[in-house]
């Protein structure tokens, strides 16, 4: 009667294995399929044949443990736990990992986008301050052409009507005392 028990319970905890292990592929599929970027419908069929697979891997193992000793059937099933809980935890870690690299990714994006708009302010700063420059110029020379041109207007102005500029000697045009 023990054996009998001890065979109704490893069934059942065979059972929830599967369904359980079949689960936990279904999400190790999604994470995949969407780091794959495959479409939904290949990501479904992938899904479902892995389910498949390992609820066939896992009818097999139950036919040998129903061909087990009692002490067989224990050691086997302690050696599924522990590997599944070992694939449990790669899972993570490679989940955890993937999240590190995007979250990495992001982080980089956003400083490369720091970078570039803070150059991008630097150099119209610099384009403004070179325009202001050359500005500042223009109005300058145009200064210095606007005061030439009233130096010239006033030397004009200043001829005397034989065509000669005063020297500031004495203006032989008019008679001498």
């Amino acid at each position: 009667m023990k054996a009998i028990t001890l065979s109704t319970a490893t069934l059942i905890l065979l059972g929830t294995l599967t369904v359980g292990m079949a689960d936990t592929t279904e999400t190790t599929v999604e994470g995949t399929v969407t780091e794959q970027t495959l479409t939904q419908t290949e990501a479904q069929t992938q899904t479902r044949e892995m389910k498949q697979e390992r609820v066939r891997q896992m009818n097999q193992f139950k036919e040998q443990l129903a061909n087990m000793t009692d002490e067989e059937r224990e050691a086997a099933i302690a050696e599924m736990q522990a590997q599944m809980q070992t694939q449990t935890r790669t899972r993570t870690q490679t989940r955890d990992q993937s999240t590190k690299t995007a979250e990495e990714q992001a982080s980089e994006a956003t400083q490369t986008m720091t970078q570039t708009r803070t150059m991008t302010q630097e150099h119209s700063r610099t384009q403004e301050m070179s325009q202001t420059q050359q500005m500042q110029q223009m109005q300058q020379m145009q200064q210095r052409h606007g005061a030439d041109m009233e130096v010239h207007s006033t030397m004009e102005n200043m001829q005397t009507p034989t065509g000669t500029v005063p020297t500031g000697g004495i203006d032989t045009n008019f008679p001498q005392r």
